[in-house]
C-alpha cells in the first residue's frame, strides 16, 4: 500500500515535502542538532562522491584530526570502519542525527556527509549546518525522481545554499578553535558549474583539470595509479596518487579543495593522498593465478561507465569482458545507453540481471540488451546470461591471461534486492569463490 502511494503522489507534492520537513526537523530536535557542534563538510554529485568523502575522511585522519564519515559504503568514528548496509547515500534524519549525536561522545571535530539529492530534496539533512560543500559533477542520474537535469541540479544545490545561509551567523566560540573556513568546493568542468556560482559564499575554491585556482598539471596515468603536480595560488605539490584514471584526479582535487577549507596545507594533503588505497567496490581489483583479473566497480551511470571502460580499454592487454546490468525502480531512460557504452568498449559484453526491485529483471534486462545491440550482435561478442552467478561463472571460466573482467552496479553492498527482498551477495567474494574454483 506504501509504495503504491509513493507511485501515485507526485514527488514534489507540497504535502509529500512537508512530510519529509516534518521528519527532518522532529529528528534534529530528537537529537538536540548535534551538527552545530563540529564542523561539517558535505559531499554531493552524481559519480566519484563516495571517494572523494573517504579521500576527505582519509587527510583530516592522516594529519590527527578527529573525524566522522556518513558514506554510500561505510561509515567511520575516529577511523573504526563498518559497512553501510542501508543501500542509502544519505540515511534517514533519524538514524543520521543520531549518528552525529553518537559523534560528539568521541569528540568529533569533523564530519564527512556523502549527500544524495534524494536527501537533499527531502530534508533528510535538516538542520545540520554545513560550512564547507563539494561538488563532484552532475550527469544523468535520477530523473525518474527529478525529470529533469534542471530539477536534478537545483536539488543539489540545497547543500550550497545551506553553507550560504550559514556563511551568515558567526560560529559558537569552540568551533572557532577548529580549523576551518565556510566555503565551496567547485568543478569547473562541470555543465553546471557557472549555476553553482550564483550561489553566494565568501569562498570558492574552483578546481579543474583545465581552469580553476586548483589545477591538476603534467598528469601520467598507469594501470594502477597517477602521477601528478597540484598548482594552487602559487603553490605546487606532487601527488603519486595509487589510483588510475582522470576522474579519480578529479575526486582528489576534490578532496584537497575541502582540505585547504579546513587549512591543511598543500603538502601535508599529498602526503595523506600517497596513501590512499581507495575504497572497496570501487574500481577493485581481484587477481586470478591464470593471469586475468575482474574489476568490481559500482558504476551505476552512462558517464561513470564511460570513465572506466575508456580507461579500461587504454591498460588491458588481452580482452576486456564486461558484465552489465541495470537497477529496478529507477531511471529507465539510461539503460540502453549503459549497454551501448559497455558493448562499443568490450570485445566481450554480458547482460545480465542486477537488482529488479519491484520491476520484471527481464524488461530491465533487454533494455540494456536494446543499445548494446547498436553495437554487436547476438552471439560470442554479445551474450544475455539473466543470472548473475552464472554471468560471472561465465566470464571467470572462459577468461585468458591478460583478460579483464568487469562486473558493475554492485560494488561492495552485501545483498541484492529482488523481487521478494534483498538476497545476501557479495559480487567481492562470489568472485574469488569462482576464480579458486577454476584455478
Amino acid at each position: 500500500m506504501l509504495n503504491y502511494l509513493r507511485k501515485k503522489i507526485s514527488y514534489d507534492n507540497p504535502f509529500r515535502l512537508l512530510w519529509h520537513r516534518l521528519k527532518g526537523v522532529t529528528a534534529a530536535t530528537l537529537y538536540g542538532f548535534p551538527g552545530k557542534k563540529m564542523v561539517v563538510i558535505g559531499v554531493t554529485g552524481t559519480n566519484g562522491k563516495t571517494t572523494t568523502t573517504h579521500m576527505i575522511e582519509h587527510i583530516l585522519r592522516s594529519v590527527g584530526k578527529k573525524v566522522a564519515m556518513i558514506s554510500t559504503s561505510d561509515f567511520s568514528i575516529n577511523g573504526k570502519m563498518s559497512p553501510n548496509l542501508s543501500k542509502k547515500t544519505t540515511l534517514s534524519p533519524f538514524k543520521t542525527q543520531a549518528f552525529l549525536k553518537k559523534c560528539l561522545k568521541h569528540k568529533i571535530d569533523y564530519a564527512v556527509i556523502e549527500a544524495s539529492s534524494h536527501a537533499l530534496h527531502q530534508s533528510r539533512l535538516w538542520g545540520i549546518p554545513f560550512s564547507i560543500s563539494v561538488i563532484t559533477n552532475i550527469t544523468h542520474e535520477h530523473l525518474d525522481y527529478h525529470g529533469t537535469m534542471e530539477k536534478y541540479a537545483e536539488a543539489k544545490k540545497i547543500l550550497f545554499r545551506n553553507v550560504s545561509g550559514n556563511c551568515r551567523r558567526k560560529d559558537p566560540e569552540f568551533l572557532k578553535e577548529i580549523p576551518h573556513q565556510k566555503a565551496f568546493v567547485l568543478n569547473t568542468s562541470d555543465q553546471f558549474y557557472e549555476k553553482f556560482k550564483e550561489v553566494h559564499c565568501p569562498v570558492n575554491i574552483d578546481y579543474g583539470l583545465d581552469r580553476g585556482d586548483l589545477r591538476a598539471r603534467d598528469i601520467t596515468y598507469s594501470k594502477h595509479g597517477s602521477k601528478f603536480a597540484v598548482k594552487y595560488h602559487g603553490q605546487t605539490v606532487g601527488i603519486n596518487l595509487p589510483l588510475p584514471g582522470s576522474y579519480n584526479v578529479e575526486n582528489a582535487l576534490a578532496a584537497t579543495g575541502a582540505a585547504l577549507a579546513c587549512k591543511l596545507n598543500l603538502e601535508a594533503i599529498a602526503r595523506a593522498l600517497n596513501t590512499f588505497k581507495g575504497v572497496g567496490g570501487r574500481m577493485e581489483r581481484i587477481k586470478s593465478p591464470k593471469g586475468f583479473e575482474v574489476i568490481i566497480d559500482f558504476a551505476l551511470t552512462p558517464d561513470a561507465l564511460e570513465k572506466l571502460y575508456s580507461i579500461l580499454r587504454k591498460t588491458t592487454e588481452g580482452r576486456l569482458i564486461g558484465l552489465i546490468g541495470s537497477c529496478g525502480d529507477r531511471d529507465k531512460e539510461k539503460r540502453p545507453k549503459m549497454g551501448e557504452i559497455v558493448a562499443s568498449y568490450c570485445d566481450v559484453t554480458i547482460i545480465t540481471d542486477e537488482e529488479s526491485y519491484t520491476e520484471n529483471s527481464k524488461v530491465i534486462m533487454e533494455a540494456v540488451l536494446e543499445g548494446a545491440k547498436k553495437v554487436k550482435k547476438m552471439g560470442e561478442a554479445l551474450k544475455l546470461i539473466e543470472d548473475r552467478y552464472e554471468a560471472m561463472e561465465h566470464a571467470i571460466k572462459h577468461a585468458k591471461s591478460g583478460d579483464v573482467i568487469v562486473v558493475t552496479g554492485m560494488g561492495s553492498f552485501q545483498t541484492r534486492t529482488m523481487n521478494n527482498g534483498p538476497i545476501p551477495w557479495d559480487e567481492r567474494k562470489i568472485a574469488r569463490e569462482i576464480i579458486n574454483r577454476y584455478a
